[in-house]
């Protein structure tokens, strides 16, 4: 590293301290830990900063770097873009953007097949719960407007999707209060069962029931969908048992309740498959996406629904659904989503995907077996997570003070792997351009790491 290099590395780092507001940190912390980390280069599942160290990036991002870093493809896509239509008109499109939206509704499951685009997850979320809503009231129920979602879950950042779930990352005590509007019911997860549950199957039954429960205590006609993760990521990738998503599709039919799946995390090959839709054989009525469909070289996302959704929008003025952002259809989200998605194709991701989330599980299982300071292993794909426990038969979780995250946060840095790890949950979710070699190297600091924060909280 040369002189100039630290200059840099610490001009830059003292900016970021002085003048910006970066995401779950704060001036303090950040000084503390010499300053936020400052990327200079990235390749393949590797990001470089300005002192020239090399990570794997083992979060891909932040979940969303699918294709992995430096595809100039998708840059080159952007760029001629950009330089023919830069942004659409006032009910204008572009031929990237219909195309986009005709090769979603090819690689969705079952009739998703007309989409909405906005710039990110929370505003794919949020425009999925008006869809629903508005879905309700061309409908002539008007009173459906109540959501049921999951604790543990998560679906974004903005006031009215935070509410939905509860992520140990991201406390909501300076956002009160809870919108009227959100009921909360226990998350399908057998390790935390919150039903006296004796098996995985039954907590699935259970977790399905009590949104049954919900709906009914609620009221049907006041309840406008039910919203989840096929597999939810803030707790580890929690898979339910097979029997869950079917069970809670009927129960949503039952009593004409919109079933919305959040798939901006487990879209676009994450977990084995092209979407957590299909690894969990149930179709939803909505379904939100956003990170993996660029890759993140691009902010876009968006929400697909099935037709009988769409179909209550045709017809005249009155029918028209009243939604949009400033740069829904972005041409040049279009234009890198669809160099990505060829990507994707043509390099076979969704099967490395399956292929290396098998690799990683078990070195999770093994480790595990090792180290006392591990309560669970899960996931499935190339989303996994690792529980750590004070002690593994109450499952009490180690108190703040002890900072165990930042233990882990560290020791994994010092081994050249970029995993800011929240609370009490190891995210492992690298690029699904990984190899076999590069997923055993990963497994190697994980397991070399947890070895060290292991022996010193013993």
């Amino acid at each position: 590293m040369t002189n100039k290099d630290q200059k840099d590395m610490n001009y830059y780092q003292k900016m970021a301290i002085d003048h910006m507001y970066v995401g779950m940190t704060n001036q303090t912390l950040m000084a503390e830990e010499g300053g936020p980390l400052v990327m200079e280069s990235s390749d393949g599942i590797y990001i470089n900063d300005l002192e020239g160290n090399r990570y794997i990036d083992g979060i891909s991002g932040m979940y969303f770097r699918n294709v992995g870093h430096g595809q100039n493809i998708i840059s080159k896509a952007i760029y001629e873009q950009l330089n023919s239509v830069s942004m659409n008109v006032y009910s204008g499109i572009t031929p990237k953007s219909a195309e986009l939206a005709k090769k979603i509704s090819e690689i969705t499951p079952g009739d998703l097949s007309r989409t909405f685009f906005c710039q990110g997850g929370s505003e794919a979320n949020e425009s999925s719960l008006k869809l629903a809503q508005a879905f309700h009231v061309r409908n002539g129920e008007k009173g459906r407007y109540k959501i049921i979602s999951r604790k543990g879950s998560y679906h974004g950042s903005t006031y009215g999707t935070m509410w939905l779930g509860g992520h140990p990352g991201f406390p909501r005590t300076d956002y009160q209060p809870k919108p009227l509007n959100v009921i909360t019911v226990p998350h399908p997860h057998f390790y935390r069962d919150e039903f006296g549950s004796k098996s995985p199957e039954e907590n699935a039954i259970n977790s399905a029931q009590a949104i049954e429960d919900s709906i009914i205590f609620e009221g049907a006609e006041s309840v406008s969908a039910v919203i989840g993760e096929p597999v939810s990521q803030p707790l580890g990738g929690i898979l339910p048992h097979e029997s869950y998503w079917p069970l809670v599709r009927e129960i949503c039919d039952k009593y004409g309740v919109l079933l919305i799946f959040d798939e901006v995390i487990t879209g676009f090959g994450r977990l084995g498959e092209w979407f957590g839709a299909n690894l969990v054989k149930t179709t939803p009525d909505i379904m939100s996406f956003a990170k993996g469909v660029t890759s993140g070289y691009f902010p876009l996302g968006g929400t697909v629904s099935t037709k009988k959704v769409s179909n209550a929008f045709a017809g005249g003025p009155e029918k028209v659904w009243s939604h949009m952002y400033t740069y829904s259809a972005h041409p040049a989200g279009a234009a890198a989503a669809l160099a990505n998605l060829k990507i994707v194709e043509e390099n076979d991701l969704v099967e490395n995907a399956k292929l290396r989330g098998l690799q990683i599980s078990e070195k999770l299982i093994e480790m595990k077996e090792k180290y006392k300071i591990i309560g669970d292993v899960r996931g499935v794909g190339l989303i996994q997570g690792i529980e750590f426990v004070e002690d593994r038969d109450s499952k009490k979780h180690f108190h703040s003070s002890v900072g165990l995250n930042k233990l882990l946060t560290d020791e994994l840095r010092k081994r050249g792997v970029w995993i800011r790890v929240p609370a009490f949950i190891l995210p492992i979710a690298p690029p699904l351009t990984i190899n076999a070699d590069q997923t055993e190297e990963l497994c190697s600091i994980i397991d070399e790491s947890i070895a060290v924060v292991n022996k010193k909280l013993s």
